[in-house]
């Protein structure tokens, strides 16, 4: 199994801070996924906090469901920083 890349560890870290939960790291073939919950209500500065986060992602997005929802971001295996 390939070390998790310090650039996927500084995204955990920083949605960490922002919501306040644990991010899942998973990997595929191709690229890294963090993933964490969101809060139940986003203040402005968690949204911007969040938002400039996933800035630093190759790819990202979120889902919603009735009970929550999350954000993910991917750290392609073959980006170089």
């Amino acid at each position: 199994m390939p070390t998790v890349p310090p650039h996927a560890v500084a995204l955990a870290g920083m949605l960490a801070a922002a919501t306040s939960s644990e991010p899942r790291i998973t990997e595929t073939r191709t690229a890294f996924r963090v993933e964490v919950n969101l809060p139940g209500e986003l203040s402005p500065v968690t949204r911007s906090t969040i938002l400039t986060a996933l800035s630093t992602a190759d790819r990202y997005g979120h889902n919603r469901t009735e009970a929550g929802g999350s954000v993910w971001g991917e750290i392609d295996r073959e980006a170089k920083r």
